[in-house]
């Protein structure tokens, strides 16, 4: 890897590459196969309807040329060139030269929360309203490369953007969780020391001398003082706010007012965010500096691993904000686990207090209340893999049959009848029955971790619930299977039932009264189901709201990395 910037284009350092040339190949291969799929069957239909036999040789390059176009339309208006000249003190957005100055925020846009690399952009706003994107992580798309981090660096360090957002990060984290849990994405305001500080942190995991000293130097002043600041903290000295003041570049008077308390913004780790472009087969087996500081097979450590599944979050990695110590933290002091050395040494006493009350209920999984529901819902599960089995032993035990017989007698194919039409109403039995055990299950945990946590004081409230606890938040609601049963039945048969009921009200002379009593009962069917979905819908909002609440501190802090 090496520390050399991107290309320039009159004067100007290019941030990240063109997202349409870099992602031609992807582009084309992806709107090809779309194309062949969606344009054949346009033209089996087309051909079936008028009898024309080559509709596919017009309508698969028709498809092709609509998605590509869209697709490359999109990329080339969303994320226009960016590029800095610092030398000048000016910035290229989208072919427009603006002062740097006037860049006055930044947000992270973060998409796709539930994938497993989600989207992240930058997006830069002047004091005009221009703006302009830049893709950190594309997820499928190419990601920014590690040495553009100089150029956006620079940027970001001649900008206006305020050094402190004035956020509370673990409302910023609390909101991030929120918008997690309902599969929606975040737009985070960042912090111009923070963002560098971020910036310093991914190029010194990429190991690349040259890169982080091209970093320091291009956030100028305030590079120097954060990489200052991250040195004494290694070294267990507390930072000088005096010191860090006096290293930050004098304000201008265009500049907007900046509070000198940093702030570390709350997003996705740099460090796996940008594309490293070294060899991955230099890259050293070092587990010493994660999070592995508990054993793999911790029912604690599993369970927290679980929660950070559901809400679509990396762990606790390689970045995070500072938030402090506060009194009455559980602090043990013959406590001797080792903290990876990401942890801040502010933040150690509050991380150690979190694993003091995991050593309190790693016994409670599962909770002992809730054993009999669990083994009758797993009872339920493995009878519906039975019947299933049954079922379809029957049905290819037929065909079989048939084939070498010819034809079954009348006594076999009413066991096989009997045998599938069997086996479904009982599966069905007992999807239901599994449903309400699973209910059963939920209420109980719920309950039982809201009296411990009751019971703890408002210290506990404050940290918040252990992951063994708080995974009955984060995951279905109780009765979740039942009212989808429900809603999804009501809607699906009161709407056919509506279409025929209307049907044979046609001729009420002929049908009488069926066709009415149908159409209402439907109607009926109908309005419960919606009413099913509109009632879970809410019972999901609102334990998702209980959940962030419930989360305390941890899942704040979990939210604001």
């Amino acid at each position: 890897m090496h520390a050399a910037s991107g290309p320039t284009v009159d004067g100007y350092t290019m941030i990240g590459r063109p997202p349409v040339r870099s992602n031609l190949v992807l582009i084309l291969v992806l709107s090809g196969i779309l194309a062949a799929v969606l344009g054949w069957i346009t033209g089996s239909v087309v051909d079936s309807i008028f009898d024309i036999a080559p509709t596919a040789l017009v309508t698969i390059p028709v498809f092709f040329l609509i998605t590509a176009g869209i697709c490359l339309l999109h990329l080339a208006s969303a994320f226009r060139p960016v590029g800095v000249d610092a030398v000048r003190g000016t910035a290229l957005l989208g072919g427009q030269a603006v002062p740097l100055r006037s860049i006055v925020s930044g947000e992270l846009l973060t998409r796709s929360p539930a994938a497993t690399t989600p989207v992240l952009s930058l997006r830069i706003t002047t004091d005009t309203g221009a703006r302009a994107r830049i893709i950190m992580n594309g997820g499928w798309l190419r990601s920014l490369p590690t040495s553009d981090l100089v150029p956006l660096v620079a940027l970001i360090a001649g900008s206006g953007i305020p050094d402190d957002t004035g956020q509370d990060p673990l409302d910023v984290g609390r909101e991030r969780i929120s918008r997690s849990l309902a599969g929606k994405g975040s737009n985070v305001t960042i912090g111009r020391r923070g963002f560098i500080a971020d910036c310093i942190t991914a190029a010194e995991a990429s190991g690349d001398v040259k890169l982080l000293d091209a970093v320091v130097q291009a956030a100028g002043p305030l590079g120097r003082s954060v990489r200052e600041e991250a040195t004494r903290i290694a070294q267990g000295t507390a930072p000088d706010p005096t010191h860090r003041a006096a290293d930050a570049p004098p304000a201008t008077p265009d500049a907007p007012d900046s509070d000198p308390t940093p702030f570390v913004p709350p997003a996705p780790q740099y460090g796996s965010v940008v594309e490293d472009e070294s060899d991955p087969l230099e890259a050293e087996d070092d587990t010493s500096d994660d999070d592995r500081f508990r054993r793999p097979d911790d029912p604690a450590r599993l369970a927290a691993e679980q929660v950070v599944d559901q809400v679509h979050l990396d762990k606790l990695g390689d970045r995070n904000g500072s938030l402090g110590n506060r009194d009455a933290e559980r602090v043990d002091p013959d406590d001797e686990r080792e903290l990876p050395s990401w942890v801040p040494p502010q933040d150690r006493g509050r991380m150690r207090s979190w694993l003091a009350d995991d050593d309190d209920v790693v016994h409670l999984q599962p909770i002992p209340a809730t054993i009999g529901a669990r083994t009758l819902r797993k009872i339920c599960d493995r009878i519906l893999f039975g019947l299933a089995g049954v079922a379809l032993l029957a049905i290819f035990g037929a065909a079989i049959a048939e084939g070498v017989l010819d034809r079954l007698p009348s006594d076999a194919n009413a066991f096989v009848a009997v045998a599938v039409v069997g086996s479904a109403l009982l599966a069905f039995v007992a999807w239901i029955v599994g449903g309400i055990a699973r209910a059963r299950e939920i209420s109980i945990a719920q309950r039982f971790s809201l009296d411990w946590l009751d019971s703890r004081g408002p210290e506990q409230r404050r940290r918040g619930l252990p992951p063994v606890l708080l995974q009955h938040f984060l995951g279905p609601i109780p009765a979740s299977r039942l009212f989808a049963a429900g809603a999804y039945a009501g809607t699906c048969l009161g709407g056919v039932g509506i279409l025929a009921g209307a049907l044979l009200s046609v001729d009420p002379e002929e049908l009488g009264a069926t066709g009415p009593i149908m159409l209402g009962v439907s109607v009926v069917l109908a309005a419960v189901g919606t009413v099913l979905f509109i009632v879970r819908w809410r019972r999901v909002k609102r334990q998702r709201a209980l959940a962030i609440e419930l989360g305390g501190e941890r899942l704040a802090y979990l939210g604001n990395l």
